[in-house]
């Protein structure tokens, strides 16, 4: 295609390849919804609206809406356990044309190797996937990661036309301590006119604004009105995340008004599938935006326009001559559902099914899961006469966790856990390099009554986790993980009640989405059956192990208080 073609057709002069007659187009530029009207594409382009330009077919809308195709503006596509040609199958038929990935997951596991793989699989899909560089791997020296990425490892990325910038600075207190290597990557982006993402929670006043001046401009951890208020005021982009644990679109909403809309955007960050299939992508978070009251209007530029803004996406989030023919048709706004989804001027989607086949690139991967020959003896925990114990207590749909001092359960001289408080034990085993090192902890809040769950996602590392009532059953999860290659398993005594084998390094399966989705199924009717209080335990136990998250988490290091940025011992007098 030539910009040629796109003027001829624009005049007038080569028909267009489809007309979509009998529109209700939301216009994000004037701030209006204009009725019976025509838009005209060529070559996967919009040439013209109501210019009366000629098509060789036409399709009639019946008066539908059609918008920008939706945008998630920050997603670890692998923590929906899917390979990106799965994840499109997906989202795509939900009103997803655009997301924004950040590879963190993969690369800290695989590094540049990663990185690659993540390009080679989303290529040629009926999905927009651009790259953030990840910015922390590794994320903190509190954990053992399988790579680690320098600035001199990123520079060949600024030249990949899909990636956009710096993924999320989650090290702040590296900013703020003037770390030379994490200021190295940001000056490689920012140098380069590239969007550097955020990570700041809780961040606040002059620390914040020291952050701010480091060049970060965005950010997705808000949890509260306030919070988002004084990162707006200091120049902040607010991404309003609804993922499967951290759902903090509806808290947030009563800070978007008219006056500041334009800084918001959304985003999933981590989503399973199961609650894509079930609740939805960026088309639940809209419905939460226009239940929320928010203006339809600027709903749709959070959701279309602000994202193609702050990253630079010149060709994106309107419907005017030159941009990409990536397109949403719907009934209602009040209850928003894709009916038809255009993708570079073809329909790849209608009424909730993908219409072409997504091309399952299969790049080759080396295994990923390398531990230590482990014994039962491995998950002892020696008691320390008349000292407490740190306990890690999380709460359900936060990843932000609480920090207990507890006595311990003692039996023959062994810290045990107590399921009568909730209180079961924790380990993190490094899984990379075959180091040995297991940092051992207790957690409340699971809800578990017997037997062990956990699995190779534990962010952002991604080295082995596992909460478990008794030492039997933590081994054989552990012995299992091994063998599948990497997963999640749920154990009790020496049986295995399931499982979910992740084999593409340690966080995707191989398999497809409508499998992986039956599979997490199974998991939740068993959590069910089990009685577990907490909601989505194994998405909760990801998350325990991410040191730059309040207030206290463990690595493969041992436990991390966060609010301190140091280490601590697992007893305390």
């Amino acid at each position: 295609m030539t910009d040629k073609d796109l003027i001829d057709a624009a005049a007038g002069a080569l028909p267009c390849d489809t007309n979509l007659a009998n529109c209700s187009i939301v216009d994000l530029l004037l701030g209006e919804i204009r009725r019976n009207a025509t838009i005209s594409l060529r070559h996967g382009r919009i040439v013209g609206v109501d210019d009366g330009l000629r098509a060789e077919r036409t399709l009639d809308l019946k008066g539908l809406f059609v918008a920008p195709g939706l945008v998630d503006s920050h997603v670890h596509i692998e923590s929906s356990f899917l390979t990106p040609s799965e994840y499109a199958r997906i989202v795509v038929p939900r009103g997803t044309t655009t997301v924004v990935a950040d590879p963190h997951e993969i690369v800290n596991v695989l590094g540049y190797d990663g990185m690659r793989f993540m390009l080679a699989a989303s290529e040629d899909l009926p999905l927009n996937v651009f790259f953030m560089v990840p910015s922390c791997v590794p994320a903190t020296d509190f954990d053992t990661a399988g790579a680690a990425l320098f600035a001199s490892d990123m520079y060949p990325f600024l030249r990949e036309p899909r990636v956009l910038g710096l993924g999320e600075v989650m090290n702040y207190p590296g900013i703020l301590f003037k770390d030379q290597k994490l200021l190295d990557k940001i000056a490689l982006f920012r140098d380069a006119g590239m969007a550097v993402d955020g990570h700041a929670p809780g961040l606040t006043g002059k620390d914040l604004s020291a952050y701010v001046a480091a060049g970060i401009g965005s950010d997705h951890e808000c949890t509260k009105p306030e919070e988002a208020f004084e990162k707006l005021s200091k120049g902040m982009y607010i991404m309003l995340r609804e993922g499967s644990t951290a759902k903090d679109l509806r808290h947030l909403l009563p800070a978007v008004n008219p006056r500041n809309a334009s800084r918001f955007l959304i985003c999933s960050d981590d989503r399973h599938p199961n609650d894509l299939v079930d609740e939805g992508h960026m088309d639940h978070a809209l419905r939460l935006l226009l239940a929320g009251g928010i203006d339809p209007i600027d709903a749709f530029r959070i959701a279309c326009a602000n994202p193609a803004r702050w990253f630079g996406i010149r060709d994106s989030g309107a419907i005017a001559p030159g941009y990409r023919a990536d397109l949403v048709a719907f009934e209602s706004m009040e209850s928003f559902a894709a009916k038809f989804v255009f993708k570079d001027g073809i329909l790849v989607a209608e009424e909730g099914r993908l219409l072409c086949e997504p091309p399952a690139s299969k790049p080759p991967l080396r295994d990923s899961v390398n531990i230590k020959w482990l014994t039962q003896d491995d998950f002892r925990i020696l008691a320390e006469r008349g000292k407490r114990i740190r306990v890690i207590e999380a709460f359900p749909e936060s990843i932000i966790t609480g920090a207990r001092l507890e006595h311990p359960k003692v039996e023959d001289g062994l810290c045990v856990s107590d399921i009568g408080r909730d209180i079961v034990k924790l380990f993190v085993i490094e899984r990379h390099r075959g180091s040995g090192n297991i940092g051992k902890g207790f957690i409340k809040g699971l809800g578990l009554k017997r037997g062990a769950v956990g699995g190779t996602i534990s962010h952002d590392s991604h080295n082995m986790i596992i909460a478990g009532v008794d030492d039997t059953s933590i081994f054989k999860a552990a012995k299992h993980l091994n063998k599948l290659k990497g997963g999640l398993v749920f154990a009790v005594g020496n049986e295995v009640l399931l499982d979910l084998p992740l084999p593409v390094a340690g966080l995707m399966s191989d398999r497809d989405a409508a499998w992986v989705v039956e599979r997490l199924r199974a998991f939740d009717a068993l959590f069910e059956m089990e009685g577990l209080s907490n909601p989505s335990p194994l998405m909760t136990l990801s998350f325990m192990a991410l040191p730059v998250i309040p207030k206290l988490k463990i690595t493969d290091k041992g436990l991390v208080d966060v609010e301190r940025f140091s280490p601590v011992e697992l007893f305390a007098d």
